[in-house]
């Protein structure tokens, strides 16, 4: 399993060196057809890649994907990629180079990213669709459209879920803690924590947050402040040495997960093992490999032609190939509305800006989802998740709602 994040070197220099031959918007690609440039903004090589290099992948795929089908009539699609190596000061160059590139619409991952580059993207009046969501990204609604939800919102309905069915309320109320690097994110899922329990104070009792500076890898203090706790939230890449440091103290409360420890799953398999993971719960936004919906067919089918090789170990890194699937063909199915409305040679921002206000994920392809949507004043395109866990048994994360639940904010 290691190896997948590990490849993400070797593919940032095969990024970075197709990328001068993919410029610009016009008819000059030798088959009669507008080339639309896609820039893309991801951490390829940083902690945060072994989560996010698959969906790197899936990008790569759905532009093929259309190419080859020749989903949009009359249009080549293709990618500029920028590593951000999960570094701040890389976000704005980022933006200014694959605009120079002749990006028509950034696709972003990180919530850093959307976060950093919302004042860039208002100003100039540029589309940027960003798969993962924190709340700086939303207001004012601007032209950053993230193709998820906050995190922070994923987890306190997660709570909200786990007090309901699966709490022992003969136990009095239970005990939550958060835990992780100062990061935006986590200050985000802080507030939100705490403002849910002062909202529901007979329903649980927080104990509050423990950060430590970015890429800190030791956590005894930190951990040791929480050991009474019944539920732990550790967020993204420490998440493994955080969950292996209760364990080899001997503290065992149950660890939640919204949306960041199903996409890390391969990587905490390397540090932690399933017998370490089992039990964990998560909120997800998106579906896994144990479902047979058109989207997670579609996904397995497509990975499966252009990746045969590699396909079963990059379902196995997680969530973020199969999931990214769904925000990418929303992603993709404005990008084609847009288009559709006033045609490959004169699509502009403001065009994509209005085919994404108006969507709706409908169709065939979203059977088993929720209608999806954004509006002219809402910026996150989901509104549900559905619940996963971690079993030793079956080696697997696997679904235990067949349900969406509608968040809680």
């Amino acid at each position: 399993m290691k190896h997948i994040w590990k490849r993400a070197m070797a593919v940032l220099l095969v990024s970075v060196m197709v990328a001068p031959l993919c410029l610009g918007c016009g008819d000059e690609n030798g088959e009669g057809k507008v080339t639309i440039t896609i820039g893309e903004i991801t951490d390829l090589t940083g902690p945060a890649s072994p989560a996010i290099i698959t969906l790197h992948y899936a990008l790569e795929d759905m532009v093929r994907h259309y190419n080859e089908e020749e989903i949009i009539p009359g249009v080549k699609l293709d990618i500029v990629s920028w590593d951000t190596k999960y570094d701040a000061a890389r976000q704005v160059p980022g933006y200014d180079w694959v605009r120079g590139k002749g990006a028509k619409v950034i696709i972003s991952v990180t919530p850093d990213t959307g976060v950093y580059l919302k004042p860039f993207a208002d100003r100039d009046e540029f589309p940027l669709f960003n798969l993962s969501t924190d709340l700086g990204m939303l207001e004012p609604p601007g032209w950053v459209f993230t193709m998820s939800t906050p995190i922070s919102w994923g987890l306190v309905t997660l709570m909200d879920w786990v007090r309901e069915n699966h709490w022992d309320d003969d136990l009095g109320t239970p005990k939550i803690g958060l835990v992780g690097w100062a990061e935006n994110v986590i200050v985000s899922i802080d507030a939100d924590i705490e403002d849910y329990v002062e909202k529901n104070p007979d329903e649980w009792e927080y104990a509050g947050v423990r950060t430590t500076p970015f890429g800190t890898v030791t956590w005894s203090g930190e951990v040791d402040a929480l050991k009474d706790c019944d539920y732990v939230c550790a967020y993204g890449f420490p998440t493994g040495a955080i969950i292996n440091e209760f364990h080899e103290r001997g503290y065992s409360p149950v660890f939640l997960d919204s949306m960041t420890g199903s996409a890390y799953r391969g990587f905490l398999m390397d540090l932690v093992g399933f017998p370490g993971l089992d039990g964990m719960l998560s909120a997800n936004i998106s579906l896994y490999r144990d479902q047979t919906t058109p989207m997670v067919e579609q996904a397995k089918e497509i990975l499966d032609r252009y990746r045969p090789g590699e396909a079963e170990e990059i379902i196995a890194a997680g969530f973020s190939y199969i999931g990214g699937w769904h925000n990418l063909t929303a992603a993709f199915q404005i990008l084609h509305q847009a288009i559709d409305a006033v045609g490959a040679e004169n699509l502009t921002s403001q065009a994509i800006y209005d085919a994404a206000v108006n969507y709706k994920a409908t169709g065939a392809i979203w059977e088993g989802y929720p209608e999806w949507n954004f509006s002219p004043t809402k910026r996150y395109l989901i509104n549900d998740v559905t619940m996963y866990e971690f079993q030793e048994a079956a080696g697997d994360m696997v679904r235990i709602t067949d349900y969406w639940i509608p968040l809680v904010k």
